[in-house]
Formats: C-alpha cells, structure tokens, sequence
C-alpha cells in the first residue's frame, strides 16, 4: 500500500470508529493532501518523519499561524498512529512537537449585539427567511449548540412540550438542552413557515430556501449577511453565539459543570475558560465606571 491507500483507510477509520464530524475529517483530508502534494513535488519520503518536520518548516515560513500548524501537527501523530496500529511498526511521525499556542479569548456577542441581530433578521422581507434567520439566532445564543449540532437537527429533535432540543454532538454523543420561551416562540413561528419549502419526506429541521438540509456554510453565511446588514463590526459567527451563551450563563451565576453539560464538553477545562472571559468583562466594567479605578 502507499500513502494514498493508508490516507484512505485513515479517513474511513476516522469517519467509522471514531465518528469523526464531517468538519475534521474534512480537515484531516486537506492536511493529507498538502502534505503529500509537498512530498511529491520536494521528492521526499512521506513516511519520513524529516519530510514532515521539513512541511511544518514551510508552513511556518509563509506565516501560517500557529493554531493551523498545530491542528496539522495533530492530524500527521494520528495518521502516523493509525499506519503504526495497522502495520505493526513504530508510530510515525512520534517526534513532531506543536507549537504553542497564544491564548485568546473568544470572540462573543454581548446581550445587545444579539438582539440587533435579531432585529436584522426580522426586519427581512421574505417571510420564510424572517422566521428562520430568528430561530437560527435565538437557537444557537439560547442553547449554545455547535453550527453542525444545528444543521444536523431534525423537526423531530424539538420537543415541544417538554421544551428541550435532542442534539447529537462530537462523536455522535447526544445530549438534551433546554430551551428558554424566545427559542420556543421562534422555533413555532419557523415551523409555521417551513412547509413552504419542505418537502413531505425532509426530516432536517432548519431548510435552504430550496428545501434542503442547511450546511454549516449557509449558517456562517447568514450571520455574516445579519451582522453587516445589522451594522456590526464585530466578526460575529456561529460559534461566537455559542461564547455568549457560556459566558452569560456563568456572569449570572450558572454551575461550570451545569454549563460544561449543556456545551458537551468533554473536559471541565474547556469550559472554563469563559470564567476568564467573564474576568475580562468584569474588569472592563470597573475599569470603565469606578470613580477610582
């Protein structure tokens, strides 16, 4: 076999055991393909763990930055362990070390960037992308769910009556996530407007205006439409709502494990770094306001 099959196999085993979102295994696909394409046209062994330390060094010299020459670091170690656990020899690519990573803090909306955007979204013309653009909005700020957790949910995953939403996460992990009576009130609205383009047998949820399952593009497309129509000139996206939600739990007083939950984080660690977000905003206040700062 040569390192096309062995990528092949990595991608089959990434998407089948480990389960792998379509997002990663999307990046681990592009990694493969840059390297190989470095190693063909350096002629270089791709197996060769100098072939690999000599692409992290080309990377680095085009000004990649650090969090992209780390999640390729990462891709190569699990390509090289899986090659090792099917051939039987030493794992590849052992000695590559990432680099460190600066530490910043998330990029959020604050309560009244939401509601703008909100606002955005229900001052369209068209009825069916009014309703849905709201319910998108009110959905990933009053749940904290992940872009793809969205586009994956089915009408079948609201819970009307118990007022929760099934979500299948990272690893296809599911979790339950309650949600407040703003969601509620526009996830009913949407739902009284999704026929229009659903077809009898689409089960997905949230719908293109062609009715088809929405992608994880179209969702950073339609915040990223909301927020210049809106005025923002913060570089507001999915995920930024998903910051809100964390860190407006915890100013308010919400457990870190109540809140690592409702993420399906799978460490505490990671949840809590919105306690240093909640910090900086806190600091801000003060810094702002107090007569003797």
């Amino acid at each position: 076999m040569g390192f096309g099959d062995d990528q092949q196999s990595f991608l089959r085993y990434c998407q089948v055991e480990r389960r792998l979102s379509p997002h990663t295994k999307r990046s681990y696909e592009q990694t493969l393909d840059q390297y190989a394409a470095y190693c063909q046209s350096t002629h270089q062994d791709p197996y060769d763990v100098q072939s690999a330390r000599r692409y992290l060094y080309a990377l680095y010299e085009t000004d990649s930055a650090t969090t992209t020459v780390a999640q390729k670091v990462s891709c190569l170690k699990q390509f090289g362990k899986f090659v090792a656990r099917e051939t039987g020899v030493e794992p590849l690519f052992h000695g590559l070390t990432s680099p460190k990573r600066r530490k910043t803090l998330p990029t959020f909306a604050v309560p009244s960037e939401v509601e703008q955007l909100i606002a955005t979204a229900d001052g369209q013309d068209d009825p069916f992308l009014r309703a849905r653009d709201v319910a998108i909005v009110e959905m990933l700020y009053g749940t904290g769910m992940r872009v793809a957790e969205l586009c994956g949910m089915d009408v079948s995953s609201y819970d009307a009556d118990l007022a929760f939403v099934h979500v299948v996460g990272k690893g296809k992990k599911e979790r339950y996530i309650p949600i407040g009576q703003f969601a509620i009130a526009a996830l009913d609205r949407y739902l009284d407007v999704r026929q229009t383009c659903a077809s009898p047998q689409e089960t997905a949820l949230f719908l293109s205006q062609k009715g088809n399952r929405v992608t994880t593009d179209q969702i950073r497309y339609v915040m990223k439409r909301l927020r210049k129509q809106g005025g923002l000139h913060k570089p507001l996206t999915p995920h930024s709502l998903r910051h809100s939600f964390a860190t407006d739990l915890l100013e308010r007083g919400a457990d870190l494990r109540a809140v690592q939950e409702l993420l399906g984080h799978e460490s505490l660690s990671t949840t809590g770094r919105y306690t240093h977000v909640s910090t900086e905003r806190l600091r801000a206040v003060y810094q702002a306001t107090h007569p003797r700062k």
